[in-house]
């Protein structure tokens, strides 16, 4: 199937063809609404023509599931056992940022899909470099265990950049068998305090900043991702305890648009689970606090990192309910120009 898609639009469209029906039908509506976010299957820039983007700025979504992605290791519930059924797979939360006009990107987070996940880009890049950087949030095995990927035993690459706090650059320099990508120069750690604003080479006008996020830190500290291109700017946190004090406030100011951690609707669908340790804000919450807000911009915040019990992933009542407050579901696929 694969070799039937030349570009990159319909390899996005051929990701967002395994989503069930309702995802797709639900979910576009809610895109539309919200003029700067282009739903799967949108231009990619690659067409050429008087209308091209090719010269655009653009953030790809590349994965919306929580770290096991869907179907789930070890889950027998009716949702993992449908998605085995129809052949349904969804990547851990990943995203990408592409320059059209160099055809390089910029990826953020490590999941352990990069390989299918990269190619749904429009360019593989070189065989050692297939990216020009990585954003890390944290040391859960779906935001950076990927990362394995780009040792000798697979792409062997060469000095691509790693982005992530001092902390997690700790963590991957002192830990094999992340210090070995290290030792042979096949990733550069770039040390990145919270609050400490990039820009990068290669992606023009645009800046990166980390922010510190509450979130279990067995081994590194946990950050969200703050991407400002020329014109709009994205929020990334896939991963966070609770919303403390005026955190969200803080986190969402002057982003167009913002992807939300949605790992549990309501915190009902893990019974027998102690979600005191797992702890995440619930879909309801974050929808209850950010109400007139998303009334008034709908689609700019973004539910993204779906548990694979998640409700919402699959039941229409739920996600139309989440589209009538003017929220949306990260879909595969879609993407957000940024300039």
């Amino acid at each position: 199937m694969r070799a039937l898609l030349p570009t990159v639009l319909l390899a996005l469209v051929w990701a967002c063809a395994l989503l069930p029906s309702g995802h797709r039908e639900l979910q576009g509506s809610g895109t539309r609404e919200h003029e700067v976010v282009l739903p799967p299957g949108g231009s990619t820039g690659l067409e050429g023509g008087e209308h091209s983007t090719l010269a655009r700025l653009k953030l790809h979504v590349l994965g919306v599931a929580q770290d096991g992605g869907v179907p789930h290791l070890g889950c027998r519930r009716e949702c993992c056992e449908a998605a085995r059924q129809e052949g349904l797979r969804l990547g851990p939360a990943c995203l990408a940022v592409v320059n059209h006009a160099s055809r390089k990107s910029l990826l953020i987070e490590a999941t352990p899909a990069m390989e299918e996940q990269l190619a749904l880009l429009p360019d593989p890049g070189d065989p050692r470099r297939p990216v020009e950087g990585i954003l890390l949030t944290h040391a859960h095995i779906g935001h950076y265990a990927g990362l394995i990927q780009l040792g000798r035993e697979v792409a062997s690459a060469s000095s691509i950049p790693v982005h992530c706090t001092p902390r997690m650059a700790g963590f991957l320099r002192d830990n094999g068998p992340w210090s070995q990508l290290v030792k042979l120069g096949q990733i550069q750690l770039e040390d990145q305090a919270p609050g400490d604003a990039r820009s990068l080479p290669g992606f023009k006008d645009l800046k990166i900043t980390p922010i510190a996020v509450p979130h279990r830190d067995e081994f590194s500290d946990t950050v969200a991702w703050r991407i400002e291109g020329p014109a709009r700017t994205v929020v990334f946190c896939p991963d966070i305890d609770r919303w403390e004090e005026d955190l969200l406030a803080r986190l969402i100011e002057g982003a167009d648009v913002c992807y939300l951690d949605a790992t549990f609707y309501d915190g009902r669908e893990l019974p027998g689970r102690d979600l005191s340790e797992i702890p995440h804000p619930p879909m309801v919450v974050t929808m209850d606090r950010l109400a007139k807000e998303a009334l008034e911009q709908p689609g700019r915040f973004r539910f993204i990192h779906l548990n694979h019990t998640n409700p919402a992933l699959r039941d229409p009542a739920i996600r139309a309910e989440v589209v009538g407050r003017g929220f949306a579901i990260a879909e595969v696929g879609e993407s957000v120009l940024l300039d």
